[in-house]
């Protein structure tokens, strides 16, 4: 027998399996994780730390005497993962004679960026003496300008395969242990 569950209910069957066979938990702790994975919304698989170096020249031109460089190392932390919003009732399919699963999910996507002040250094400075520094929005356009440059560069990084990937088989094992024989995780088909 097929039947469509809500992902609420299918993460509260899942979790109460999964703890179903630990006599110490209590009703209630298992009730205050159900609703802890049920208010779960995304599931990030893949972390990875790009470094990237920025660089800025503005050499002397008609009415500018002198060059001004500068150049910055800049370290971004990118997550990437499943967002669980997305999943539709509709993409679940519980069939519980069989003990099957299968699920649809959402394409991996970039949850995150964080790319912190303090990973970000100043490497070189150079500036003619008759030039001014470059000012704090100048530096602010070189370093919005890197993150552009690594937002950019993401989808050449197999960030999202590898989210994709670890999700696929954090989620076989998750359900596995919450007693289904046979967990099928597909992903939606690009557009």
């Amino acid at each position: 027998m097929i039947k469509k569950l809500t992902v609420k209910t299918l993460f509260s069957i899942c979790f109460v399996s999964f703890f179903s066979c630990s006599p110490d938990i209590s009703y209630k702790q298992m009730e205050e994780q159900v609703g802890k994975i049920t208010s779960l919304t995304e599931l990030g698989t893949v972390e990875y730390v790009v470094t990237k170096i920025v660089k800025a020249n503005d050499d002397a031109t008609w009415y500018k005497f002198g060059d001004r460089k500068i150049l910055f190392s800049c370290k971004a932390i990118l997550k990437s993962g499943i967002d669980l919003s997305k999943l539709e009732d509709s993409d679940i399919q519980v069939n519980t004679e069989e003990k099957t699963i299968t699920i649809t999910l959402p394409n991996a996507e970039l949850l995150s960026v964080n790319l912190k002040p303090e990973n970000i250094k100043l490497i070189y400075e150079k500036t003619s003496i008759t030039r001014s520094s470059f000012s704090n929005k100048e530096r602010d356009a070189v370093l919005a300008q890197g993150e552009a440059d690594i937002l950019k560069s993401v989808p050449d990084m197999g960030i999202f395969d590898d989210a994709e990937n670890n999700a696929k088989l954090f989620l076989e094992a998750f359900f596995k242990q919450a007693g289904f024989t046979n967990v099928n995780i597909e992903f939606k088909k690009h557009s």
